[in-house]
C-alpha cells in the first residue's frame, strides 16, 4: 500500500511538472525532412483530414500506433491493444458477455464518452456496426473482436471530435486501423501464454504474405490469415471472485458482511400474498422453503439461510474471462493500371466465437392452484394456509426456482463479419480524386450451449412427479429438458457505402500552395434480429407462436426487428498555409438521414384477444439533416515548437433502435426495490426485482426524437526542448446537447419517485413466466446535456548511451470534468472519481510509463499501467450491507457510503531478441501478481462480484513467448 502511494503521488509530480515544462519550452513541428532533387514526395491521408499531404504532425492530436508498437504491448486482439490505451474509457469489455449483456461484443469509447460517439474505421471505411446494450451507453459501435489485428500496419487515433468530416458517430473521435499493403515478403507468428493461477491460457498464430512490387510488376496481392484461442477463468479460478455475492469485508476499521445472494435458489422458496382465514383484512407478505423447514440446511455450498428462506451465491459460479476463438484473414489486391491510376479491392473476413457462461437458470415462476404446478401448490403452499389459518384468495403463488444441478447458463455468440471493398484512385486534370465501394455485413448468432431448459418439458416432468423443483428432487431428469443447441437469435447488420472524393491545389499563399478537397458519401443501413419460436413466446404480439413455451431462464416475450435507413451527406475541406509558420484548416459537411422504414408496426393497443397486431410496414421517427463545420489551426514560430488549435461542431442522428422497435420485456432491474406502490396487486416480498420493459419512441414532429448536437474544441501543442525530448499536450473539450438518453429515465429515479413517473409503470404486469408483477418502462427520450473535459499528453524520450539505445515514453489522460443528466432538464451526475447512477466509474487519471533499452539484439522493455482510485457504489439500509453479529455470523442490514477503492498499478516486463529473420519475444504481464481492487458493485455486466471486469483484468500473472520469422 505505501508503495502505491509513492508511485500515486510520484505519478501526479510528474504529470504536474511536465504540463508546466510544456509551456515554458519550445515544441517541435516534426516537418518532413526535406526530399532530394530527384526524390517523389508521398502525399499520404490522416485521420482527421480528407486532404493528402507530407506526413507531418498537424494541427489535430492523432496518435499512431506502429506495428511495433503493437507487438510491444504484447496484445493479441484489438481488443486486448485498444482497451488499454489511457484514452479509453467507456467501452464494453468481453466480461459484459457473461450474462448476455454484451452479446460477444467488445468496443471502443475515448475519454469515457459511451462507445456510440466513437467511431470506428478500417482503412478509413466505415464498418457495419453491432447495438450496444443501454447498460453500455446504448446505441450502435463497432464490434472491434472482429478486427483481425495481425492484418493492421498501424492505427491512428484521433481524440477530437470528427463529424465535420466523417459524419454522424464522430462526436468524441476516431480510431482508425489501417492495413497493410504493398508487402512482397512473408512474416509468420505463433504465441502461446499462461497464467500462473489455472485457467486463461492463450494461443495465436499468424501468416502475412505478399505478391509482386507495385512499383515494379505493378499489381500486388496480400494474403493475411491468423487464428487465437483464449481459454476462460472461472470465478472460482480468483480468489478475489471465488467468494461471489457473500464475504466479509473491512472498512473504516469495522467488519461487514456484503450479502448479495438471491432468492431464486434451489430448493427453491416460495412467496404468497396471505391473510387470516374468514376475515377481509390487507394480504400480507410471505416467503417459506419447505426443504429448510423440513431439514435445517440449503442442501448446497452455494446456498445458505435468510431467516425462512435460503439465498443462493450466483457470483460464485459465473466466468472472469469467457473462453474464445477467433479466425480471420484479409485479402488484398492493388493493381498500378496507369501512371495516374491505381485500382483495389480488399476482403476482410473473421469467425470469432465465444462461450460466456454465468449462474443456472434463476426463474421466478407463476403456481396456482388449478393450471400452473398445481401439484406444488397442494404440495407446499396449502399445508403452509391449513397450519397457520390463513387463506390465499388469489389462489397464486410464485416459485424463486434455480436449475443448479444442470450447470450455469451458456451462451455461445457467434460473430462472422464480412468487410469488402472496392476502389479507384487516380489523377486527372489536376484533380487527385479517390472513389470506393464498401459492402459490410455482421452477423451474430446467439446459441445455446448449456443450462437452458424447455419449460413445457419442465413442466411435464413436475405434473408426472419425475421432478420436485422445490427440494430438487428428480433434478438429472432435466438433461433431456436441455435446449444445447438451439440458435436463440441471429442479429445481421448491414452497412452499404458509396463514396467519392477528389482535391486540387487552388492557390499560392506564403507558406505554400492552399488544397481543396471535395466529396461525398450515401450509404444504406439495415438491422435484423430473429428469433427462436421459444424467444418470441409470451411476448403479447402477433409475431409471437401458438405455443406458450420458453426458455427456463433465459430471454423470452421478444419481437422481431427489422429496420433500415438511408442517409447521404457532403463536405469540404481547405488547408491555407496563410504563413511558412501558420497554417488553417476549414471543413463543413452537411448530412441528411432519411426517416427509419420498419417492417415490423405494432397497433398501440391490444385487440379483444389482448394481442397487438402487427401492422403494415412503414416510416417512422423524423427525417434529421444538419450542418457541422470545424476549423483548426498550426503554428510553429521555431521548429521546435508547435502549437495547434481547433474548434468545431457535431451531430449525430437517433439510432435505428431508438425510433422502430416495440415494448418488449426486458428482465428484472438491476436492483431490488420495496414496492413503488404498496397494496397494490404487483407488490412482491420485502426488497425484489421487478421486471423492466425496453421499447423504442417511433413519433414524428416534437414528439419524436430529435438529432443530438455537440461542440468541441481542443488546444495544445508540442514541443522538443532537447534532441531526442518530445513533449505533447492537449486540453480538450465536448459537450453534446439534446442527448438521447437510450435507457430513459434510469430505473434508480423512478423507483425512487414512482408518483412522479408513474405513467413508466405498469401495474400490475403479468411477466411472461406467469406471475403478477410491476414493469418499468425504458423508452428514450431527448434532453440529455453531457460535459467532458481533460488532457491527453504523450511525452517521448531517446537517447543512445554506452549501455545501449534508451527509450522512454509516457502518455495518459486527466479528466477535469465529466457529467451528464439522466432526465430531461435534470440535475447533473458525474462519474468522475465515482460510481454514478448510470453504474459506470471515470478515472481521474489514466497513464501507461514505458522504459526500453536496447543492446544489440537485444531490447528489454518495463510498462507501468496506472488507474487512480474511487469511490465505490453506496447502499441504503435494506439492501446488501449488514453488520457482523457476536457470533461471527449476518447481523442486522445497515446502510453503507461506500468503499474508497484504491488505485490500480501492474507493470508488464518483454523482452525481445532479434536474430535476424527470426526474433523471440518473451514476456510477463502483471510482474507483481495485483490483484484487482476490491469493489462491491455489480453493475460490470458480467456477474462478476468482488472486483470489476471493466476496470481490472482478473488473469493476474502471465507468462508469454512469441516466434516471429520473416521470409
Amino acid at each position: 500500500m505505501m508503495q502505491e502511494k509513492v508511485l500515486s503521488r510520484s505519478l501526479r509530480l510528474m504529470f504536474l511538472g511536465s504540463v508546466a515544462a510544456s509551456f515554458s519550452m519550445p515544441v517541435l513541428a516534426q516537418n518532413a525532412p526535406a526530399p532530394a532533387d530527384n526524390q517523389v514526395i508521398q502525399r499520404v491521408e490522416i485521420t482527421g483530414s480528407s486532404i493528402k499531404r507530407i506526413a507531418k504532425e498537424g494541427a489535430l492530436p492523432v496518435q499512431v500506433l506502429t506495428q511495433a508498437d503493437i507487438k510491444q504491448t504484447g496484445a493479441t486482439s484489438a481488443t486486448d491493444l485498444i482497451q488499454m490505451l489511457p484514452s479509453m474509457q467507456g467501452f464494453v469489455p468481453s466480461s459484459s458477455s457473461v450474462n448476455g449483456g454484451g452479446a460477444g461484443v467488445t468496443t471502443a469509447a475515448l475519454h469515457s464518452l459511451p462507445s456510440k460517439y466513437t467511431l470506428v474505421l478500417l482503412d478509413g471505411q466505415r464498418m457495419a456496426p453491432s447495438a450496444i446494450g443501454n447498460g453500455q451507453g446504448g446505441g450502435y459501435a463497432v464490434n472491434i473482436e472482429s478486427i483481425p489485428l495481425e492484418a493492421v500496419e498501424r492505427i491512428e487515433i484521433l481524440g477530437d471530435g470528427a463529424s465535420a468530416l466523417y459524419g454522424s458517430d464522430a462526436i468524441a473521435g476516431v480510431v482508425n486501423f489501417i492495413l497493410k499493403k504493398n508487402m512482397t515478403k512473408g512474416e509468420a507468428y505463433a504465441t502461446y501464454g499462461q497464467p500462473k493461477a489455472s485457467g486463461g491460457k492463450w494461443n495465436s498464430a499468424g501468416l502475412t504474405k505478399g505478391w509482386g512490387d507495385l512499383e515494379t510488376d505493378k499489381w500486388n496481392v496480400l494474403l493475411t490469415l491468423s487464428h487465437d484461442e483464449q481459454q476462460r477463468i472461472t470465478a472460482l479460478q480468483r480468489d478475489f471472485s471465488a467468494q461471489g455475492a457473500f464475504f466479509k469485508f473491512n472498512s473504516g476499521g469495522k467488519q461487514y458482511w456484503f450479502d448479495q445472494r438471491t432468492g431464486n435458489t434451489e430448493p427453491a422458496n416460495i412467496t404468497f400474498n396471505a391473510r387470516p382465514r374468514g376475515t377481509t383484512a390487507d394480504t400480507t407478505g410471505y416467503a417459506i422453503n419447505p426443504y429448510l423447514a423440513a431439514n435445517g440446511n440449503c442442501g448446497s455450498a452455494l446456498a445458505g439461510p435468510l431467516g425462512t428462506q435460503c439465498r443462493f451465491n450466483y457470483g460464485a459460479t459465473v466466468e472472469d474471462v469467457p473462453g474464445s476463438r477467433r479466425d480471420s484473414g484479409l485479402l488484398k489486391g492493388t493493381w498500378q493500371i496507369n501512371d495516374d491510376t491505381k485500382a483495389w479491392a480488399e476482403l476482410v473476413l473473421s469467425s470469432f466465437n465465444m462461450h460466456a457462461q454465468y449462474a443456472p437458470s434463476a426463474q421466478p415462476m407463476g403456481v396456482n392452484s388449478t393450471t400452473r404446478f398445481p401439484a406444488l401448490y397442494a404440495k407446499y403452499v396449502q399445508p403452509y394456509l391449513n397450519a397457520n389459518n390463513l387463506e390465499n384468495p388469489t389462489n397464486d403463488a410464485t416459485l424463486g426456482y434455480r436449475s443448479v444441478l444442470i450447470g450455469g447458463r451458456t451462451d455461445e455468440y457467434v460473430t462472422e463479419a464480412r468487410h469488402f471493398s472496392t476502389g479507384i484512385d487516380g489523377n486527372a486534370y489536376g484533380w487527385a480524386y479517390n472513389a470506393s465501394l464498401i459492402l459490410s455485413q455482421s452477423k451474430i448468432k446467439d446459441n445455446a450451449a448449456g443450462g437452458y431448459s424447455d419449460f413445457n418439458q419442465l413442466e411435464a416432468l413436475v405434473a408426472a412427479g419425475k421432478y420436485d423443483p422445490v427440494t430438487g428432487i428428480g433434478a438429472d431428469q432435466l438433461a433431456g429438458a436441455l435446449l444445447n443447441g438451439v440458435n436463440f437469435s441471429t442479429t445481421t447488420s448491414k452497412l452499404n457505402t458509396l463514396h467519392a472524393g477528389a482535391q486540387h491545389d487552388l492557390f499560392d499563399l506564403p507558406g505554400g500552395t492552399s488544397i481543396i478537397s471535395l466529396g461525398g458519401d450515401y450509404s444504406k443501413t439495415h438491422y435484423q434480429i430473429g428469433y427462436h419460436p421459444l424467444i418470441l413466446a409470451n411476448s403479447g404480439y402477433s409475431t409471437q407462436p401458438a405455443s406458450a413455451d420458453y426458455p427456463v431462464g433465459g430471454t423470452y416475450g421478444q419481437v422481431p426487428f427489422d429496420a433500415r435507413r438511408d442517409n447521404w451527406g457532403v463536405f469540404t475541406e481547405v488547408l491555407f498555409p496563410i504563413h511558412k509558420t501558420f497554417e488553417a484548416t476549414v471543413s463543413g459537411r452537411y448530412d441528411s438521414y432519411d426517416k427509419v422504414h420498419s417492417n415490423y408496426i405494432f397497433s398501440p393497443t391490444p385487440d379483444a384477444s389482448g394481442v397487438q397486431q402487427q401492422l403494415a410496414s412503414g416510416e417512422l421517427g423524423n427525417t434529421s439533416s444538419a450542418g457541422t463545420y470545424k476549423v483548426s489551426a498550426r503554428w510553429t514560430p521555431v521548429d521546435t515548437v508547435l502549437v495547434r488549435a481547433a474548434y468545431g461542431t457535431g451531430f449525430k442522428a437517433p439510432n435505428l433502435s431508438d425510433i422502430a422497435g416495440s415494448n418488449t420485456f426486458n428482465g428484472s432491474t438491476a436492483g431490488s426495490y420495496a414496492c413503488p406502490f404498496p397494496g397494490s396487486p404487483g407488490c412482491l416480498v420485502g426488497n425484489a426485482q421487478y421486471d423492466l420493459l425496453i421499447g423504442p419512441n417511433g413519433q414524428s414532429g416534437s414528439a419524436g426524437l430529435q438529432p443530438e448536437k455537440s461542440k468541441q474544441w481542443t488546444f495544445g501543442g508540442r514541443i522538443e526542448p532537447l534532441r531526442g525530448l518530445s513533449l505533447g499536450l492537449d486540453l480538450w473539450n465536448v459537450q453534446i446537447r439534446n442527448q438521447v438518453l437510450s435507457a430513459g429515465t434510469p430505473e434508480q429515479v423512478g423507483f425512487a419517485n414512482p408518483q412522479q413517473y408513474k405513467n413508466l409503470f405498469v401495474n400490475p404486469y403479468p411477466d411472461p413466466a406467469g406471475y403478477t408483477t410491476i414493469a418499468y418502462l425504458l423508452a428514450p427520450i431527448n434532453g440529455g446535456v453531457a460535459n467532458y473535459r481533460g488532457v491527453d499528453w504523450d511525452f517521448s524520450y531517446r537517447n543512445k548511451t554506452a549501455i545501449g539505445d534508451v527509450k522512454a515514453a509516457w502518455n495518459g489522460t486527466y479528466m477535469i470534468k465529466q457529467n451528464y443528466t439522466t432526465v430531461a432538464g435534470g440535475v447533473a451526475n458525474t462519474d468522475l472519481g465515482v460510481f454514478g447512477p448510470d453504474n459506470a466509474v471515470v478515472f481521474r487519471v489514466q497513464t501507461n510509463l514505458s522504459l526500453s533499452l536496447t543492446n544489440g539484439a537485444l531490447t528489454n522493455t518495463l510498462t507501468a499501467h496506472y488507474k487512480s482510485g474511487y469511490h465505490d457504489q453506496a447502499y441504503p439500509v435494506d439492501t446488501a450491507i449488514f453488520a457482523v453479529a457476536p457470533g461471527g455470523g449476518v447481523g442486522d442490514s445497515v446502510a453503507f457510503a461506500g468503499l474508497w477503492t484504491p488505485s490500480y498499478t501492474t507493470f508488464d516486463w518483454q523482452g525481445k531478441y532479434d536474430f535476424g529473420r527470426f526474433a523471440l519475444t518473451a514476456g510477463i504481464k502483471n510482474l507483481f501478481d495485483r490483484k484487482p481492487p476490491l469493489t462491491l458493485q455489480n453493475a460490470g455486466g458480467g456477474n462478476q462480484l468482488g472486483y470489476d471486469g471493466r476496470y481490472a483484468d482478473p488473469m493476474g500473472r502471465a507468462f508469454y513467448l512469441t516466434g516471429n520469422v520473416k521470409f
